[in-house]
């Protein structure tokens, strides 16, 4: 019988990246870089709230501006015939409320990316505020079962922990915090939109390209099959490219209204706004143990922050690691 190797025949020795000599030479081509033709350059108008409603956006400066070809904001935008719970509904300019500061509130397209940053700067928007929620300890609490739960069950419970924490001849007893954490790779979070009479082709920074696919699909009320979702290569994404944000609807939208194709990445400012970011959390640890260190009791709840338009935990970074 011949003896099983003590490792894996990869460990230890060297492997060949298949993407690395493009990389290195420059070959590799990321979303934002494919050339095609007619392409025009967009920006987005985010909110400089955090909570109320956009009484008036001033864009009249900005249309008139040099190469500038339309500016969206929800007064215009094209209503989206879809619906699904990842659409993002309020942050894709379909009223004007106002849930996070950051939040995209208008698109402004142009024949270059300087004359849409130029536009931009021409932009007033009037604000109805309202104080935003803030403070962790004093927001609404969901209750769980309300919550959906990203990356596992909600609660898992095995054997008798109050027996174990009990008979433990050491125990310890812990809260711990950890902060807000935002998703920042070296590429930004980029996209191009073309339309070919009622399919749509995107060239996208994601790691999800069938969740990105199928949430474009819904928000235009089109087949999945009429939606195209090219990806060859992604510059960092830490969580954050897994699915679709407004940005990737916002493209299309703007590539549909002015029929040529859209290039819109979001400036490094704006990679803390409308991406997401990691929970904060607040965790409390009970272990106990025998006195040579044998586990005989773990009790760890989470309790993690939340948006205040959708519903999700993630318990990844939370007491998910427990139920191993």
């Amino acid at each position: 019988m011949s003896e099983a190797p003590s490792h894996a025949p990869s460990v230890g020795e060297p492997l060949d990246r298949i993407d690395g000599r493009l990389k290195v030479t420059g070959g590799a081509k990321y979303a934002v870089e494919f050339p095609l033709a007619n392409m025009t350059h967009a920006v987005l108008i985010t909110s400089a709230i955090a909570n109320g409603r956009v009484k008036q956006i001033d864009s009249a400066a900005a249309e008139k501006a040099a190469g500038v070809l339309t500016v969206i904001t929800p007064k215009n935008a094209p209503r989206l015939t879809g619906s699904a719970p990842t659409m993002r509904v309020p942050t894709l300019l379909q009223d004007d409320v106002v849930h996070y500061n950051g939040q995209p509130i208008g698109v402004i397209v142009a024949d270059t990316l300087e004359h849409a940053m130029g536009a931009l700067d021409l932009i007033r928007v009037q604000y109805t505020e309202e104080r935003p929620v803030l403070d962790m300890d004093s927001a609404p609490k969901n209750p769980p079962d309300s919550v959906h739960p990203l990356g596992g069950e909600r609660s898992t419970r095995r054997g008798d922990v109050e027996h174990g924490l009990a008979e433990a001849a050491v125990r310890v007893d812990h809260t711990y915090t950890t902060p807000l954490e935002n998703h920042n790779p070296m590429e930004l979070q980029n996209t191009i939109a073309a339309w070919e009479g009622d399919q749509v082709t995107l060239y996208d920074s994601t790691q999800g390209i069938f969740s990105v696919r199928d949430t474009v699909a819904k928000a235009f009320g089109l087949k999945p099959d009429d939606v195209r979702l090219i990806s060859y290569f992604t510059g960092g994404g830490f969580g954050s490219k897994g699915g679709a944000w407004s940005h990737q609807i916002l493209a299309a939208m703007a590539a549909r209204t002015v029929k040529r194709p859209v290039k819109l990445a979001l400036t490094r400012r704006q990679m803390f706004g409308p991406v997401g970011g990691r929970p904060i959390t607040v965790q409390r640890i009970s272990l106990g143990a025998t006195r040579d260190g044998a586990l005989t009791a773990i009790r760890h709840g989470s309790t993690s922050s939340t948006s205040t338009i959708e519903d999700w935990i993630e318990h990844r970074p939370g007491a998910g690691s427990a139920r191993g």
